[in-house]
């Protein structure tokens, strides 16, 4: 499943949490209204396993 994923590697519980912790500081402050996929890449990219 992950040989199309540009990161190469299964996602953690950190991994998550680090976006949350984004998606509630400051520095996202002016994000409205968007979906923050935290998948290594794999939603945009062309998943081909061969």
């Amino acid at each position: 499943m992950m040989k199309g994923t540009p990161a190469g590697e299964v996602g953690s519980p950190d991994a998550i949490a680090r976006a949350a912790v984004w998606l509630a500081g400051d520095e996202a402050s002016f994000v409205h209204g968007s979906v923050v996929d935290v998948d290594g890449g794999r939603v945009g990219a062309a998943v081909i396993a061969v």
